[in-house]
């Protein structure tokens, strides 16, 4: 019996519903993508889906889960979002190929709610942050499922679920995906050889200027003992070291958490030859009149309770333990870090009530204010601000070049 036109029309207007709700994908991942690569850039952003450590889409983007083979989640739906607006425009047009593209389309939407609740579960179970982004993304997962079960139990899909239409179908997709990986990782900036040996643009004729400092430097005040300024600086190697390092960050800050270890890394590699400061820069108007909001409601009770452990010759052990951890901050959480180094309840309630300890944070603060901080974490080698990737090997490789 053929097709009448007031079947066809609802069963249409399914399919435009389908392509609609493709295209809010598309847009999502988009945004997506803009969000993970400026948080490469700077470390944080200021993104308004920043709302506590609960709710937190930096946290999430600089996860290690936030990229498959070095390729953002974002490009990855991106290109899933694009097959599915090729897939549901193929039936709604009622191209000759859409007995291909209908089966294929009810496989991956139950692709997308499968990989959706994978990433739901990483999030919460894993990390314990939600990414509000990425709710909306699975939100147009489930409603493309939603979708398909009205489709399927009103009898408007008519398909064959064969290899050989599956195949076709699997195909575009795959060819729609590939484009888009292809694309972005063509557009990206590509990556540079260490800067000692770059001819250009590493290196230029006259002073030396290696391309990812900045070319001029500042002065950064360190304070060495614990009668100078508002307090000493916790630091790593001899004071007379020729290299200085100096990194201001957050200890809620992912890339803080990300760059920690590398630090640390570094220290241990040039060994006497460099001296390693640490300096707070919370994220938090607690401590940080610079900043609007509570982004990292812990960060300031955090960097009090290291310098109370630096002050029992424990700030590191403290300092790689709450960066390590970060994901994991709270009241409570920060406190069981201080009992993990040998610090008592009693010290630790001293340190969160003491005016002095706030007062060196907010030291720390204005100092990185003076001097052009405002991301984290920012790192100063021998007073000029670097640039470059935040990696051991691409540390040395500047160092080793000055």
């Amino acid at each position: 019996m053929p097709t009448t036109k007031a079947e066809i029309l609802p069963r249409n207007n399914n399919w435009l519903f389908a392509i609609g709700l493709a295209v809010v994908g598309v847009v999502t991942s988009l945004y997506s993508i803009k969000h993970h690569l400026e948080l490469r850039i700077h470390g944080h952003t200021d993104a308004s889906c920043n709302i506590n450590s609960s709710i937190n889409c930096d946290a999430v983007a600089a996860s290690k889960y936030s990229e498959i083979l070095g390729v953002p989640l974002g490009v990855w739906g991106l290109g899933y979002f694009l097959a599915m607006v090729v897939l549901a425009i193929t039936v709604f047009t009622q191209h000759k190929s859409s007995k291909e593209h209908e089966p294929t389309w009810f496989v991956m939407t139950a692709i997308g709610v499968l990989t959706s609740l994978a990433l739901a579960g990483i999030s919460l179970g894993v990390l314990g942050t939600v990414c509000i982004v990425c709710v909306v993304i699975y939100t147009l997962t489930l409603g493309q499922a939603g979708l398909a079960w009205k489709l399927w139990s009103d009898g408007k899909a008519t398909m064959a679920f064969n290899g050989k239409a599956l195949s076709s179908g699997l195909s575009t997709v795959a060819v729609v995906v590939a484009l888009t990986v292809g694309g972005f990782n063509f557009l990206q900036p590509a990556k540079q050889l260490p800067p000692e040996l770059q001819d250009t643009p590493g290196k230029i004729d006259g002073p030396k200027t290696i391309s990812n400092l900045s070319p001029s430097t500042v002065d950064i005040p360190i304070n060495k003992t614990a009668y100078s300024g508002f307090g000493e600086d916790f630091r790593k190697g001899p004071d007379d070291a020729k290299i200085v390092i100096v990194e201001f960050a957050d200890y809620m800050c992912p890339a803080c958490g990300q760059t920690a270890p590398v630090i640390e890394d570094i220290g241990k590699q040039l060994g006497s030859r460099a001296l390693i400061v640490f300096k707070n820069f919370p994220l938090s108007n607690q401590c940080n009149s610079g900043v609007q909001q509570d982004m990292h409601p812990h960060s300031c009770d955090i960097a009090k309770l290291a310098r109370c452990a630096g002050g029992k010759g424990k700030f590191w052990d403290y300092h790689l333990l709450a960066m390590a951890e970060q994901s994991k901050a709270s009241k409570e959480k920060m406190r069981e870090w201080g009992k993990h180094v040998g610090l008592s309840d009693q010290e630790m309630d001293g340190c969160l009530a003491s005016k002095d300890m706030l007062a060196k944070i907010k030291d720390d603060v204005s100092v990185a204010d003076k001097i052009g901080v405002n991301s984290t974490p920012t790192i100063f080698i021998n007073g000029r601000k670097y640039f470059g990737e935040r990696t051991a090997p691409a540390l040395r490789a500047t160092i080793e070049s000055m």
